[in-house]
């Protein structure tokens, strides 16, 4: 699930000079819920009402107002607009509100596209997926009626394995991308509680079951499929019900080759090499890798340079391409100074933040030689 930011209400609010109207409308989804009096409403009193109180619905109005805020950046912005034009609708004619008016505006009449808008905004943070090839690029047909049967499909799965059928599916389209976000309850257990009365004290466990949040992304043209998931299984489950729903083949990624997405080995080689872009760099930054000695050794190299310390160390001639295992390259860009993490590991795992460059980084690392295809 996406992480709040911490909400700043001075630095927030105060956006709302002059539109106390957008303010006074989203406290009023709330009814009597905060006992305040709305027509009156101004800044400063929404600040109190963010910062004081304890009413019956105020942890639930923050929680919306939380994820308000967490479409207030440059991307949430993109997100809030595509997701209205998807629906059909227009909430800035004149394109003059600020992110903050905007998202707050677009909760408030209409939850749908809000909700579409957070959906692509948090498959951008995704960032452990696993790949897979299809035999081919293939259209899903019906896109509305495959997303309802992919919707009860893992609420059957989900109802053997998990003992819950609450499964709600999202999908949208984006630059040649289908993408689908499932939402399912996991069982957590919390500490024993009291219940009953005092007179007649009971000790039960208060069972929590929190929504998971988990992705498949889908590219019609190459026939590549990206899933995100917790556990194995629940990702073996996610792709075979894809699959079937969406293709009438449960068994499309099934195939060992489908999972044969990158490969270390160009590493090793004695001439790999990672060429960039004009202003942008890249560095190979952890190495995990073990040597055809005696007593089989491994080895984890972390270094701003780990073909320098592998030089250094006299390790490099030491590489055997089948003996590398895991790779961290750290790819920076004239907009992201800090830099990305890419982990990659077996033939199918990719972790890094994809909310900026991930076209660049897809492409990079198939220029290298490290993504097949």
């Amino acid at each position: 699930m996406a992480k709040h930011r911490v909400l700043s209400p001075d630095r927030f609010v105060d956006k709302f000079q002059g539109n106390e109207q957008l303010l006074r409308d989203f406290v009023r989804l709330w009814g009597d819920g905060l006992n305040v009096k709305v027509s009156s409403l101004d800044v400063p009193g929404f600040k109190r009402l963010i910062e004081e109180g304890d009413w019956h619905r105020k942890d639930e109005f923050l929680e919306e107002l939380h994820r308000v805020y967490d479409l207030c950046t440059d991307r949430g912005h993109e997100d809030l607009f595509a997701a209205c034009r998807d629906s059909n609708y227009e909430p800035d004619p004149d394109g003059t509100l600020p992110v903050e008016l905007l998202s707050l505006k677009v909760r408030t009449e209409n939850e749908d596209a809000f909700n579409l808008a957070y959906d692509r905004c948090t498959l951008r943070q995704a960032q452990r997926f696993s790949i897979y090839q299809g035999k081919k690029g293939l259209a899903i047909a019906n896109i509305g009626v495959a997303t309802k049967r992919l919707q009860a499909a893992l609420a059957d799965t989900f109802k053997g394995d998990k003992h819950s059928d609450r499964v709600l599916v999202r999908q949208y389209q984006d630059s040649g991308y289908t993408n689908f976000v499932v939402y399912h309850e996991q069982r957590t257990k919390s500490l024993l509680v009291f219940k009953g009365t005092k007179a007649d004290p009971k000790i039960a466990p208060t069972v929590l079951r929190p929504a998971q949040q988990d992705f498949v992304s889908y590219h019609s043209a190459t026939g590549q499929a990206e899933f995100e998931a917790r556990y194995q299984s629940e990702e073996t489950a996610l792709r075979k019900r894809f699959a079937e729903c969406c293709f009438g083949d449960a068994d499309l990624f099934e195939r060992p080759e489908a999972a044969t997405r990158f490969t270390l080995a160009p590493i090793a080689d004695a001439d790999f090499s990672m060429p960039v872009d004009d202003g942008d760099s890249a560095a190979l930054v952890e190495l995990h890798f073990s040597l055809k000695q005696r007593h089989g050794p491994t080895f984890v190299v972390k270094s701003k340079d780990v073909f320098d310390t592998l030089e250094f160390n006299h390790l490099r001639k030491r590489l055997s391409g089948d003996q590398v295992w895991r790779a961290v390259f750290k790819i920076t860009f004239p907009d992201d100074r800090r830099g990305k993490r890419v982990e990659l590991s077996g033939t199918n795992k990719i972790s890094f933040n994809r909310q900026t460059h991930a076209e660049d980084v897809f492409r990079y690392l198939k220029n290298w030689g490290i993504l097949l295809g």
